[in-house]
């Protein structure tokens, strides 16, 4: 078994976050159309590399070896080949955003962990699907908080676009990294073991959930 960064790489994974800074109380269709957004950051993560892509006007340096940042206008040519993407919730948001301002997404193969999670949930319950934070599945899914310590930089939703229009959006690159990062290691983790721990809202206990996934080769746990 390979070791995730590695699997990923074997395996052409990439987890991705974007973010818009358009207030979906400003538009009639609220959430609903994601293609009325601006597409103003998105994180790409391959196990290996996490490629940060921001607005040229909030291009920032980041000193870490690992994290490169291009110009947002560089995703059109952004080579994704043989990829296959992992996003969480992005079904509904981050993919339509994605396609409707860079098309040649649309032929990406694209997987949203979130909906995994669902399908699950409304099975264990026999009834309709509960939607989990990813913060929370993170927390009932690592044993140990300080394995997941990317946590500390994450800022939540409400805080983002309250972050960037003050001009912090390196606080915002650095909060879609960091999801970016979570959502692979947890999409690692179902697919080794074909199970989620969810909190039983009947029980208040944490309980493994099996989950229909297409498997990729197993990674070595750490």
């Amino acid at each position: 078994m390979r070791k995730i960064g590695d699997w990923m790489k074997q395996n052409g994974i990439v987890s991705f976050k974007a973010f818009s800074a358009t207030d979906a109380g400003d538009l009639p269709t609220g959430w609903t159309k994601p293609d009325e957004f601006s597409l103003d950051g998105v994180a790409f993560y391959d196990g290996g590399q996490m490629s940060l892509f921001v607005d040229e006007v909030h291009m920032m340096m980041i000193k870490d070896k690992s994290t490169k940042t291009y110009d947002l206008s560089d995703l059109q040519s952004h080579d994704m080949t043989d990829k296959k993407l992992i996003g969480y919730g992005s079904s509904k948001f981050d993919m339509p955003l994605l396609k409707s301002q860079y098309p040649h997404f649309a032929s990406v193969p694209h997987t949203d962990l979130a909906k995994i999670v669902f399908d699950a949930s409304a099975k264990h319950y026999e009834s309709h699907g509960r939607r989990y934070d990813l913060r929370m599945l993170a927390s009932t899914n690592y044993r140990k908080q300080t394995a997941i310590p990317h946590l500390s930089f994450m800022l939540k939703p409400i805080a983002l676009l309250t972050e960037w229009r003050q001009g912090l959006a390196r606080n915002v690159m650095r909060t879609l990294a960091a999801e970016a990062e979570l959502i692979a290691e947890l999409y690692a983790l179902v697919n080794n073991r074909e199970t989620i721990r969810i909190v039983d809202e009947r029980t208040d206990r944490i309980v493994s959930i099996p989950c229909d996934i297409v498997r990729d080769a197993n990674y070595e746990e750490e």
